[in-house]
């Protein structure tokens, strides 16, 4: 994101053009006439680091504009211009538009450009913070996931598995914070260190459970909420994982769940039916009339998900051939009947290249047979055409 790009919003284009005039040296302006051009710009020539918004806008007024800009973009500051010097307004625009600074009009540019610069430190500090959380954070998830992967292949596969359901599901729930239930998917099942492969495979078939398989499996999502709330700023993530367990949610109204864990947990029902290969349709039939067990916008955005399912070519490859994206369609084994990679995981670059790695000192049957999505194959005309 540019350190100095900045939204101004008026429905005064003369207002517009003076301030233009005077702050252009100082930061990169853009600017709009109306809530609909302030949006489009927010859309296709964003992101801004701060957005200056007037009160009074036709059609919309500031405070709901600033709303928008809140689902938007999130990371913006925002800063509201009024010529309403009342309580309730700047009331209203703190608590609704989550304002970062309120400034009457007329407002001389001297004033303005100190509140922006205050505003594009602030959102210095924002952006900071999350990419230092994330940076953190992604050293832990990779080492549960990576063990994971090692001790227990067939957990990892489908960790990946939901977390690509989930990851579609969050675009049509329009999730506010989309990056702790993805994160909750992925790291869903390191509780499952500690459960069989066989086990979590019967449960999946819906085979009958010993009492201590049974035990073995109910405690696995306690145990993977113990271990991610040890990771900073992971609280939320670790409970959504929570919810997952049965016992739990079964003692609570379905809003007192958060939406992040009807949407795991309908990723991973989801993901148990289209393993057993039941169909797309007939698998969102068959929990939309469990309609009592998930919030209605889970259903909902999983009903959009199987109208708009990706399109994949089956192809086989061998090992060199393989390509971050494709998705194993069988399982990869060993010549000796070793699991290495469940069917249904997606290739990421660390499962390429411990693949690889292996391929050194065990023999890995070959070749493989994966699904490629359609538009890769459309890329691959594009380039040999050429």
């Amino acid at each position: 994101m540019s350190s100095k790009k900045v939204l101004l919003v008026d429905d005064d284009p003369n207002v517009l053009k003076g301030y233009e005039r005077r702050l252009r040296k100082l930061f990169e302006i853009e600017t709009a006439l109306c809530s609909e051009e302030a949006l489009t710009a927010v859309n296709f020539l964003g992101p801004f680091a701060v957005i200056v918004s007037d009160m009074n806008m036709p059609r919309q007024n500031g405070i709901e504009l600033l709303k928008r800009f809140l689902r938007e973009s999130p990371e913006s500051v925002r800063i509201m211009l009024t010529g309403n010097a009342d309580q309730q307004t700047a009331t209203d625009a703190i608590n609704e538009g989550r304002v970062f600074r309120f400034l009457n009009k007329p407002c001389d540019t001297e004033r303005l450009a100190v509140a922006i610069a205050d505003g594009l430190e602030y959102h210095r500090l924002i952006v900071a913070e999350r990419e230092l959380l994330e940076q953190t954070v992604h050293g832990s998830i990779s080492m549960l996931t990576e063990i994971l992967s090692v001790t227990n292949p067939s957990a990892f596969g489908r960790a990946t598995r939901i977390r690509r359901i989930v990851k579609e599901l969050i675009k049509f729930a329009k999730l506010e914070q989309p990056w702790e239930c993805e994160m909750a998917a992925m790291l869903s099942e390191v509780g499952c260190v500690t459960v069989p492969a066989e086990v979590l495979e019967k449960a999946q078939r819906g085979d009958p459970l010993s009492g201590h398989e049974v035990v073995l499996l109910s405690g696995r999502y306690h145990l993977a909420h113990d271990l991610i709330r040890q990771i900073p700023r992971l609280e939320n993530v670790a409970e959504i994982v929570a919810w997952q367990d049965d016992s739990k949610s079964s003692e609570v109204n379905l809003d007192e769940i958060p939406l992040a864990a009807h949407l795991l947990k309908i990723a991973r029902e989801y993901d148990v039916r289209m393993q057993n290969d039941v169909g797309p349709s007939i698998a969102l039939d068959q929990i939309a009339h469990q309609s009592g067990s998930y919030h209605p916008t889970a259903i909902n955005a999983l009903r959009q998900l199987v109208d708009k399912q990706p399109e994949y070519e089956a192809r086989e490859a061998v090992l060199a051939q393989l390509e971050v994206g494709w998705v194993f369609s069988e399982d990869v084994k060993t010549t000796e009947g070793i699991l290495l990679v469940k069917a249904g995981q997606e290739i990421t670059s660390s499962l390429l290249l411990r693949l690889q790695s292996n391929a050194h000192s065990m023999s890995i049957v070959e070749p493989q047979n994966v699904l490629v999505p359609i538009e890769e194959f459309a890329k691959e005309e594009l380039v040999a055409a050429f």
